[in-house]
């Protein structure tokens, strides 16, 4: 029922020259509703990983693809364009079924994803602050 859902919403639907998409792709169009829509379909999929018994460093980086894919898809149109060629969905089915073949087993590659990822979020949040703190300093 998970591999449905991404397939369904992240990849179902193919156009010439072999680019796939999704139920996700053409509801993101609706403004304000298609990317909620989107996340509460994408964090089904993460409620299941939690029932199966997945690591926590794994449903932390499902999560974080979901931020993701939802930060970057309230961007109007670029956001939907982005969301089609992410696909979160398809990704964390991908996460899932890894840690199923190899159960209780940490991933090098989930631990690797979410120390950049919190690298990149401090790094802009900080970057911002150290800039504003110069321009201050130099009032």
């Amino acid at each position: 029922d998970v591999e449905a859902v991404a397939r369904w919403f992240d990849y179902a639907f193919a156009l010439p020259g072999g680019f796939r998409f999704g139920i996700a792709g053409i509801i993101g169009l609706i403004p304000g509703i298609g990317d909620v829509v989107d996340a509460v379909v994408s964090v089904y999929i993460v409620v299941r990983a939690v029932q199966l018994g997945i690591p926590r460093v794994a449903i932390a980086r499902m999560l974080v693809n979901i931020g993701i894919e939802g930060l970057a898809g309230s961007v109007p149109l670029l956001g939907d364009l982005f969301d089609v060629a992410f696909k979160a969905n398809r990704r964390n089915y991908q996460i899932l079924k890894t840690h199923l073949l190899q159960p209780r087993r940490q991933q090098a590659s989930d631990w690797l994803f979410l120390i950049a990822t919190i690298v990149l979020v401090l790094a802009s949040i900080a970057l911002p602050v150290i800039g504003l703190i110069e321009v201050i300093k130099h009032l």
